[in-house]
């Protein structure tokens, strides 16, 4: 069922999903918080205007373009009270008990856990590092994908794309990646409480992103959804090909009264207390 509370327009979900986050964190005036996997600061921005002046956040990312992004958007915004710098969350380097809050928005673990087959990879070091740099009875709070509508839709044309159209073996169709990491409300329940979370609270919840057009939707695609440039080597021609053979009927089943298309991104809101 569409809420219109949750309807997003085109591809403005980030600061949407960021202030979210921040919404459900209660953060307070004065409080030291790190942001982890900053990006452009989608929740950064919002959480400095409520710890205020008083308060500091720090944005962490691994990439220095992102980085740069936020430390341009800090500016834009005025704030005084906020920094960013590049760091990896799998080894923070800040000192045990220094912030009242973790927040993170969609950095994925996928590499640590496989959320299909509900086990760990590998040791959980980025969730060891976020637990120890919190303050006793300090929260953490993620957001994370549960689906991504638009991805996969674009994921199931590709593969019947290739075996329809193409001389690609069955194999290959079946074999086109998720592109995102698809993760689990019972999984990130788990890693949350086995390195030594409280109150542990994790729920799911929707979100509506609404295209006026076919080709709003593809030009979104072309930009965000990798899995199409991956799958089609790169080359326009064959890019070209696809949308011609596969849209608008690929996407019918989206299309509203009014003539545009909607598509559900499913965020997964979760967490925990030192």
């Amino acid at each position: 069922m569409i809420n219109e509370e949750n309807e997003i327009i085109g591809l403005d979900f980030w600061s949407a999903f960021g202030e979210k986050l921040v919404q459900y964190m209660n953060l307070t005036p004065g409080a030291r918080i790190l942001d982890i996997g900053t990006g452009g600061g989608a929740c950064l921005i919002p959480a400095a205007r409520i710890i205020g002046a008083s308060g500091y956040i720090i944005g962490i990312d691994r990439w220095e373009n992102q980085v740069a992004k936020t430390l341009e958007n800090i500016k834009s915004n005025l704030l005084t009270n906020a920094m960013a710098e590049i760091m990896d969350a799998n080894d923070l380097t800040y000192d045990n008990n220094t912030f009242d809050s973790v927040i993170s928005g969609f950095i994925g673990f996928g590499d640590v856990f496989d959320f299909q087959n509900h086990k760990y990879r590998k040791e959980n070091d980025k969730m060891k590092h976020i637990l120890r740099v919190l303050k006793p009875d300090g929260k953490t709070g993620f957001s994370t994908w549960q689906s991504q509508g638009e991805l996969d839709c674009l994921r199931k044309l590709l593969q019947d794309y290739l075996a329809k159209y193409t001389t690609k073996s069955k194999e290959d169709s079946n074999n086109v990646p998720i592109s995102y990491s698809k993760e689990t409300k019972e999984g990130f329940e788990k890693i949350l409480q086995d390195v030594g979370f409280n109150n542990v609270k994790v729920f799911s919840e929707d979100f509506i992103l609404k295209y006026e057009s076919v080709d709003e939707w593809f030009n979104m695609i072309k930009r965000s959804g990798w899995i199409l440039h991956h799958t089609l080597d790169k080359d326009e021609k064959k890019i070209l090909d696809f949308k011609d053979k596969m849209l608008p009927h690929g996407i019918s089943s989206y299309k509203q009264k009014d003539g545009s298309y909607y598509f559900t991104k499913s965020v997964i809101f979760a967490f925990g207390t030192k």
